[in-house]
């Protein structure tokens, strides 16, 4: 029997690192994918983020992953054994809250919100309704949303931000996207950041790009929906509930059930 996705030919523009699990799971139902990472993440070194995350870990009450790839660099310093005794933990992301469960016993029992793992959720946390003089650290990307930040300091709370990690423009030419593309175009593509959107144009031809704007757009919120239009795409979107794998598997599969 056909999986749902047959004859789809999707564009997957995840970090490469990151493409593998959910091609896996695209592949299972019958898509065929094309890999186009249109974000490279990069570590962020620097003496701050070192002291920081290696001397200065322990005098912070609580500390927010805001992605999977806050947790992987950051865990390149930390010790877990120098965190204070009742350290709590807030994460943007299902990705983010596995990723630090390898890294932190009975992760659980010290979040501070669950399921759906979003800025929303995790600032209706109860445990951060009352945060006078916490001390709050945030392990993100090199210039983050300050969102959680912002709201935060307004509550009373200490923040300080630790930047783990670059997102960089890949080095692909123009012609590498024309060549990957060559004998078929894809019927989808999945973006999953307005930074990711921006750069595919960047890493395309005109006349790749104009077919681009033609075909349907998997993201991963109305904001970038917003994004898209301004863009010029022209075409069906289809909104993830969740950045994760099996939420993007979950939307994609639903929309091809529909049509």
């Amino acid at each position: 029997m056909p999986g749902r996705l047959q004859g789809q030919l999707i564009l997957n523009t995840r970090p490469a690192h990151q493409q593998a699990e959910l091609s896996s799971l695209l592949e299972l139902e019958g898509a065929q994918i094309l890999s186009f990472a249109v974000i490279d993440i990069v570590p962020h070194e620097s003496a701050i983020t070192r002291q920081r995350l290696v001397q200065q870990v322990s005098d912070y009450d609580i500390l927010l992953f805001v992605s999977r790839n806050a947790v992987d660099n950051a865990f390149r310093y930390i010790d877990s054994t120098r965190f204070k005794p009742g350290l709590c933990f807030g994460v943007i992301g299902t990705a983010t809250r596995l990723a630090l469960a390898q890294r932190v016993a009975q992760l659980d029992s010290c979040l501070l919100a669950g399921a759906p793992y979003n800025s929303e959720t995790l600032l209706e946390a109860d445990a951060l309704q009352r945060v006078d003089g916490k001390r709050v650290l945030i392990l993100r990307g090199q210039e983050g949303r300050n969102l959680l930040g912002d709201e935060l300091t307004a509550r009373g709370a200490e923040v300080d931000y630790c930047e783990v990690y670059r997102r960089e423009l890949p080095n692909w030419a123009l012609s590498d996207f024309d060549r990957l593309v060559e004998n078929a175009f894809p019927t989808l593509v999945i973006l999953t950041s307005n930074e990711g959107m921006h750069n595919l144009f960047e890493l395309v031809a005109p006349a790749a790009a104009e077919r681009l704007r033609r075909i349907p757009w998997l993201l991963i919120s109305e904001r970038m929906r917003e994004s898209a239009l301004k863009l010029g795409h022209n075409a069906s979107i289809i909104i993830a509930r969740s950045a994760s794998d099996e939420g993007i598997q979950q939307a994609i599969c639903a929309w091809a059930d529909q049509r």
